[in-house]
């Protein structure tokens, strides 16, 4: 316990930002990346809270152009007994989704997906990073514009939110892509030497896709590090959880992964 206190205070000062327990439930869009047919698939995740829930219900926008195809079940809710309903909606500024998801007998909780959002984007979407976001007017069809219910039904319980992106690729005219993977076949040969890869796929194996480094003008060889690498690695270094050696460097030379490789990634992802 000590050590791990000791790790946390760390982390504290290498990041500048304290570390606070969080016991409320949050909701989170998750990001997406249109496919060639034009289609996108975006998640709805609940994370934190230490109880069940029997429903939610929230509001959420999109860019003008982009509307739901279709709402289906996430892991949270795929072992219980729950409906489904949404009503998509278009006004001056948005296209969204009034999306409510419910049961008389069953609950979820923990952490993971809720639900998959279906997409379609029309021609008329830019392009680029465009925001998703969680209403901030009540839904019509339901009392909030976000919430979870308790266990029973007989109150909401206001959730943490997080928003969500989704990107946008189109080639320019005058970019070849003759295999047709929706990145530029010179970006390919240049940071790969063939044309074997495609935009779906992560070369250098971090979080980020080839089309979205592409976007991002990232390498997509070079591994990018995030918040998330740090603290698994924090795990690993309070032997919480395990951390290969492929996924940090090993800046002590000691073939052990602790606060070194913590404080590597934080300065990495800090730009120090």
């Amino acid at each position: 316990m000590k050590r791990l206190l000791t790790l946390l205070i760390l982390a504290f000062f290498l990041t500048g930002t304290p570390i606070q327990a969080n016991a409320a439930p949050t909701l989170e869009l998750g990001t997406a990346m249109e496919l060639e047919d034009g289609t996108a698939s975006l998640n709805l995740s609940l994370s934190g809270g230490d109880e069940a829930y029997a429903g939610m219900n929230a509001k959420i926008l999109l860019p003008k152009g982009i509307t739901v195809t279709d709402v289906s079940e996430g892991e949270l809710l795929s072992s219980g007994n729950f409906t489904i309903r949404y009503q998509t909606f278009s006004d001056a500024s948005n296209d969204g989704v009034i999306v409510v998801a419910y049961s008389t007998s069953d609950t979820f909780s923990g952490s993971g997906i809720l639900l998959t959002l279906e997409l379609q984007v029309s021609d008329s979407v830019s392009s680029g990073q465009h925001d998703v976001e969680f209403a901030t007017t009540n839904a019509p069809l339901v009392n909030s514009r976000y919430a979870l219910s308790n266990s029973d039904g007989s109150k909401s319980v206001s959730p943490t939110l997080n928003n969500g992106k989704i990107t946008i690729l189109k080639m320019e005219d005058d970019m070849e892509d003759d295999d047709e993977d929706g990145l530029p076949d010179d970006w390919e040969m240049e940071h790969f030497g063939n044309l074997n890869e495609d935009g779906e796929g992560s070369s250098d194996g971090d979080e980020f896709s080839n089309s979205q480094e592409y976007k991002n003008g990232t390498d997509p060889t070079v591994f990018d590090y995030s918040l998330k690498h740090a603290i698994k690695v924090l795990q690993a270094a309070c032997e919480m959880d395990s951390v290969k050696f492929d996924v940090v460097k090993d800046v002590s030379g000691d073939g052990k992964i602790g606060i070194a490789e913590a404080a590597y990634i934080l300065r990495e992802i800090s730009g120090l």
